[in-house]
């Protein structure tokens, strides 16, 4: 009876195993040419040029050591992205996969386009990359992939990490293929993306952000500094962020004339006063936490002195914020989500207007409040 039992668990293991489906979709690493950074470009005649870098590793050396990394770079052309995939699958010796791509470079030139019909192909595909990060490339996108390396870093990961560090540093906002998705099909709010460039020294710089209308690349970036000063006024900070501002401009002495700056908090109020649709007004209050990181005329012993400090730098910030507040309206580019607002506290008035018509008249009227919490470690 024991044995009886003991045959008919065998008899029905043995036939769950036909219920099991099995790998039959399995994609092994060795048949793939994982794509790391891709550059797209406008081409002749409409057409779409794609330079891909893929990271690979030569031969095992003798002894089983790991070969030498190194990045290949490819070439493909069509109307298309999908297109281009075609031709570049004809020069690639393996399977083509972007399902790691870290980061997509997309020249200035073809930016200026629909950005959505440029990335459908990565909204349908479900091994899509929707993670990768998205920048804009000064000139074009081939230049920078073609470098294969910055220093002694491999391109595929020195670019991720500039992008990284720079949102770190509070100069872009972190946005990738899927973050970007959403805000175009928004009439409330647009986008921003980091610029890149390539240097004369072959070096890789970010120089700003740029601003986005709709789907569409406006033309118009900021540098460095209004960047910074943009995602303080959306109320975000990274890890850190640094100013360096003008206090003392009668000094001789140019270093004296400066004060450096660190950003411990920001914290963002906005009101909106809607009484029709002309006459739609924004306020923002900006509150910032600083700290002294360099004040080479020095002297800040007094509390006194200090609330001067701070008198002069919320001026100087507030000034250099209205300015920011102004190319975004003239690009009418509303990366503040000031339609956001209008929409959520006067729905009534909001259906009535077409944002994009009335985003650049409004009235937007930002104030800065800095208030000085640390000098340093002497005092």
């Amino acid at each position: 009876m024991l044995l009886q039992r003991k045959f008919v668990r065998l008899l029905i293991v043995l036939l769950s195993f036909t219920l099991l489906t099995g790998c039959w979709d399995q994609k092994l690493l060795k048949d793939l040419k994982l794509v790391f950074i891709i550059g797209l470009d406008k081409g002749e005649d409409g057409q779409i040029i794609s330079n891909v870098a893929i990271r690979e590793s030569k031969t095992l050396s003798v002894g089983g050591k790991p070969g030498e990394a190194s990045v290949a770079v490819v070439e493909g052309i069509g109307t298309t992205i999908s297109d281009t995939r075609l031709s570049l699958d004809r020069k690639i010796p393996g399977q083509f996969s972007p399902s790691k791509m870290r980061v997509c470079l997309i020249g200035e030139e073809l930016a200026t386009e629909d950005l959505y019909s440029l990335l459908d192909i990565l909204y349908r595909d479900p091994a899509a990359p929707l993670g990768a990060k998205l920048a804009i490339v000064e000139g074009t996108a081939g230049e920078i992939i073609n470098m294969r390396s910055i220093k002694e870093t491999l391109l595929t990961e020195a670019i991720s990490d500039l992008l990284i560090t720079s949102e770190e540093d509070t100069l872009a906002v972190n946005e990738t293929v899927q973050t970007v998705c959403p805000i175009m099909f928004d009439p409330t709010g647009d986008f921003s993306l980091p610029v890149l460039k390539k240097t004369e020294t072959k070096d890789v710089e970010l120089t700003g952000v740029a601003l986005f209308n709709d789907k569409v690349y406006t033309g118009v970036k900021l540098d460095a500094e209004q960047s910074t000063l943009l995602i303080l006024l959306m109320g975000k900070k990274g890890k850190q962020a640094q100013l360096n501002i003008v206090v003392h401009p009668e000094e001789q002495n140019f270093q004296n004339r400066h004060l450096m700056i660190g950003i411990k908090d920001v914290k963002r109020k906005v009101k909106s006063v809607v009484r029709s649709s002309t006459d739609i007004k924004i306020d923002m209050d900006l509150n910032l936490t600083a700290y002294v990181m360099e004040y080479p005329k020095d002297g800040l012993i007094s509390k006194k002195k200090v609330k001067e400090l701070e008198k002069k730098v919320s001026q100087t910030i507030e000034e250099k914020v209205v300015e920011v507040v102004g190319i975004i309206q003239e690009a009418n580019s509303d990366v503040l989500r000031t339609g956001q607002e209008v929409k959520i506290h006067h729905y009534d008035v909001w259906k009535k207007i077409n944002w994009k018509e009335v985003y650049p008249n409004i009235e937007i009227n930002p104030t800065v409040t800095v208030d000085i919490k640390g000098t340093g470690i002497i005092n």
